[in-house]
């Protein structure tokens, strides 16, 4: 076994480093970058992938994941491909059908290893742009799974700066810096404005001071996703009214450079249903990529975005329970407040009433908790006169 571990870090790791950086080959191993653009918002990216050669034992899988990699360390990981050996195969697809989440996150493309079967791949996958992409590299991380967890072999570079075109609209890294003058850089010129001349009664005494005070707005949104897909899509079904509200609730912030902001606060929820594991990792992966979505598009400075999630919002469930008043509620809340979440909750309310208010749940409840919440909390300088 460590032979066979050995034979493909070589063929993966070592002989690559022999190569151009724009393809990766090694013993028939090819992938060559063919298109990577931004359009809508989004960065496209189309690999050409040959792995014919691959080959694995039955209980082992290597697993290739493009990765794109910021000069500031920024990185975000893109979904897999996964070649499988028939037993793991079997084991990862069964783990897969168990699952009821129909959104969980999936390998962009698994392949049961076979010598029949074509590994032959055109790549296409689309993120949120952000502005640190605009010269990120494109890395290839590979990896080694067999039951007991990952073991990474190498990660290769497949494109050294993405080199794409300034997009308008989305604020850009800086790549040239400019000359200052010696007596600037000491002392910068600040140009100050006249003040308003103001006519006031002599008779009368005003003062003024300012107030500061501190207001909250949030917005709820329920974005459509690809299945498995974390990344923000425009186009996609009702995105685009979903983005105007984020943009009347942002844009007019934006206008004054955020000064007046104190905090933004962004929470992706997920349903109930499905692997609270698979819907923790969800949460959390599209209320990151939201906040990288909202910082790229109006400059929001880091430091001011928080980002949190929820995996099952069993809070907001009982909340619409008893909103809408379903025919099953007091008997579906009575399992909620019974069961824990991993002492058999959801396969007690799948089980209610033959399964009828779980169905109904699927379809009128549970899109509803699949959201992003986001608050802001600024502060307004309000003069009161005395």
């Amino acid at each position: 076994m460590k032979q066979i571990i050995l034979h493909y870090i070589l063929c993966i790791s070592g002989l690559l480093l022999l190569l151009p950086l724009d393809t990766l080959e090694a013993q028939g191993i090819r992938i060559v970058p063919q298109r990577i653009s931004v359009k809508n918002d989004s960065l496209h990216v189309q690999l050409r992938m040959d792995l014919n050669e691959v080959r694995v034992g039955r209980n082992r899988a290597f697993i290739f994941t493009p990765q794109l990699l910021g000069a500031g360390k920024q990185q975000v990981s893109l979904p897999a491909v996964v070649i499988s050996g028939s037993i793991r195969d079997r084991q990862d697809r069964r783990e897969a059908a168990l699952s009821l989440c129909k959104e969980c996150t999936v390998p962009y493309l698994r392949i049961r290893d076979s010598r029949n079967v074509s590994k032959n791949i055109t790549y296409h996958i689309s993120i949120p742009y952000a502005s640190w992409m605009q010269h990120a590299m494109l890395l290839l991380k590979q990896e080694s799974r067999e039951c007991c967890g990952n073991e990474l072999l190498a990660v290769d570079t497949l494109q050294c700066d993405l080199g794409l075109a300034a997009v308008a609209g989305i604020p850009q890294l800086p790549v040239v810096k400019m000359k200052l003058h010696p007596e600037e850089a000491v002392k910068p010129k600040v140009v100050k404005p006249e003040p308003a001349a103001v006519t006031r009664p002599k008779s009368t005494m005003v003062s003024t001071s300012k107030v500061a005070s501190a207001t909250t707005e949030s917005v709820v949104l329920y974005f459509d996703y690809p299945i498995g897909k974390d990344d923000i899509h425009p186009d996609l079904k009702n995105n685009r009214y979903e983005i105007d509200k984020i943009d009347r609730l942002i844009a007019p912030l934006q206008r004054t450079h955020f000064a007046s902001v104190k905090s933004i606060r962004i929470c992706g929820y997920c349903s109930p249903d499905g692997n609270y594991g698979d819907n923790e990792r969800l949460a959390e992966a599209r209320s990151r990529f939201f906040s990288i979505y909202l910082r790229s598009m109006y400059g929001v400075p880091r430091g001011l975005v928080k980002v949190s999630s929820v995996a099952e919002d069993w809070e907001g469930l009982v909340d619409l329970l008893m909103r809408d008043n379903p025919p099953y509620r007091d008997a579906a809340l009575r399992v909620i407040s019974r069961y824990g979440i991993f002492n058999g909750r959801e396969k007690y309310l799948m089980e209610l009433q033959g399964g009828s208010p779980y169905k109904d749940m699927l379809r009128h409840f549970f899109p509803k908790l699949r959201r992003i919440e986001v608050i802001v909390r600024y502060e307004e300088d309000k003069t009161e006169v005395e």
